[in-house]
C-alpha cells in the first residue's frame, strides 16, 4: 500500500467541486445560535453537532479512524497533534452562515475550524467533504504548510475519494464518472499544462474556483489526477519516488528542486505519460479494489456478529437482518447500522 509522507499547506477556501451538489443557496431562515449544539469530546475531535445522537456516534467512530488514517499515512512527517480539533458539523443552514459557511459550499476549512452542512442522512458526498477538508485540517495542525496547491488539493481530493469500510480505509480508488471528466479533459486539452499546474499559487487557485465552475473544476480533477497516479500508476511506479517528493518539500525544499530531484527534468516526456496513461484506462478499472471494500465491510459486520454467536444459515438472512438493524456486536465493536 502507498504510503503518504507529505507536508500538506493550507487552503483556506471552498471544498471540493463535486460536492457542491450538497451545496445551499444562503436563503435561509433564522440562524440558530452555535452556543446551542451539543458537544462530543473525541479522541481526536471536538465534535460540536445537532444531529441526533445516534447519528452523532455514528460520526465519532468514522471521524476517529479518519483521524487515524491520516496519522498513519503521515508517520514520520511533522509533530504529533497533542490537541482535539474543532470539528462543527451541522444541518440547520442558518447555524451553518453563522459559524463562517459561505454561500454555495458544502464545507470548508477556515484555519480555526472544519465545518461542513449535512443533509438527512449523511451521505458519501457529505463525507468526500469531510474527510478532504479533514486532511486539511489535520496536516496543518500536524505537519504545517508547505505543498503547492495541486499537491495539497490532489492528497485532500484522494483521501476524499476514500471508502469507509468500519475498520479501515481503502483508498486509490477511480470512480468512474470522475474518470470520464479526466479522460475528456485530457483529450479536449482542457487541462492545463503541468508546469503551469506546477507553479499555481494557492491565491490562484481559490481566485479561480469564484471565477469559473468549470474551470476549478479541472483543476481540482487535474490535482487528484496527478496524486493518483504519482501514488498508483505503472503498478506504483513512481511511488518511492512521489514520497521522496513530498518529504523535500515538507523540510522547504524548492518545488521544482525537489520535482526534478526525484522525476527528472524531461516535464515534456512526463507530461505524454501521464496523458497515456489516463487516456489507457478502462472504463473501471479499480472495480476490484471497490469489491475489496464492499467485502470488507461485510465482514465488519458479520465477524460481530459471528461473535455474539449470531449465525446465518444463507447470505439472504444475514442482509435481511441488517437491513431490520438485527445485526449483534459488543457494545465496544459496535458499527453505524446504516452502513
Amino acid at each position: 500500500m502507498f504510503c503518504l509522507r507529505f507536508n500538506c499547506g493550507l487552503l483556506t477556501g471552498c471544498a471540493l467541486l463535486s460536492a457542491l451538489l450538497l451545496a445551499i443557496d444562503g436563503r435561509a431562515g433564522p440562524p440558530a445560535p452555535p452556543t446551542d449544539l451539543p458537544t462530543y469530546e473525541t479522541k481526536y475531535y471536538v465534535l460540536h453537532t445537532d444531529l441526533a445522537p445516534a447519528e452523532a456516534r455514528a460520526v465519532v467512530h468514522h471521524i476517529t479512524l479518519m483521524a487515524e488514517e491520516y496519522n498513519r499515512r503521515t508517520s514520520g512527517m511533522g509533530k504529533r497533534v497533542d490537541r482535539r480539533l474543532p470539528l462543527y458539523l451541522v444541518q440547520n443552514s442558518g447555524t451553518y452562515f453563522t459559524l463562517g459557511g459561505e454561500p454555495g459550499t458544502a464545507g470548508l476549512y477556515a484555519g480555526d475550524k472544519l465545518l461542513a452542512f449535512v443533509r438527512d442522512p449523511l451521505s458519501t458526498e457529505t463525507w468526500h467533504v469531510i474527510q478532504h477538508e479533514g486532511f486539511h485540517q489535520f496536516a496543518d495542525a500536524a505537519i504545517g504548510r508547505e505543498l503547492p496547491a495541486w499537491a495539497n488539493e490532489g492528497l485532500a481530493e484522494y483521501f476524499g475519494e476514500g471508502i469507509f469500510t468500519g475498520d479501515a480505509f481503502y483508498t486509490g480508488l477511480i470512480p468512474p464518472a470522475r474518470l470520464r471528466q479526466v479522460k475528456g479533459a485530457v483529450a479536449d486539452g482542457k487541462f492545463r499544462p503541468l508546469r503551469d499546474m506546477m507553479q499555481m499559487s494557492l491565491e490562484t487557485w481559490n481566485a479561480h474556483f469564484g471565477l469559473a465552475y468549470e474551470k476549478a473544476g479541472h483543476n481540482y480533477d487535474q490535482a487528484w489526477a496527478m496524486v493518483q497516479f504519482l501514488a498508483h500508476g505503472d503498478d506504483g511506479k513512481y511511488q518511492q519516488a512521489f514520497a521522496n517528493f513530498l518529504a523535500a518539500v515538507s523540510r522547504k525544499q524548492n518545488c521544482e528542486r525537489a520535482w526534478v530531484a526525484n522525476f527528472g527534468d524531461d516535464l515534456q516526456a512526463f507530461q505524454k505519460h501521464f496523458d497515456a496513461y489516463w487516456l489507457g484506462l478502462s472504463e473501471d478499472p479499480t472495480a476490484r479494489l471497490e469489491t475489496e471494500a464492499l467485502v470488507s465491510t461485510v465482514t465488519s459486520f458479520y465477524a460481530r456478529a459471528f461473535s455474539q454467536r449470531q449465525y446465518f444459515d444463507t447470505f439472504e438472512q444475514f442482509l435481511t437482518a441488517a437491513a431490520s438493524e438485527q445485526l449483534k456486536a459488543d457494545e465496544d465493536d459496535w458499527l453505524p447500522p446504516e452502513m
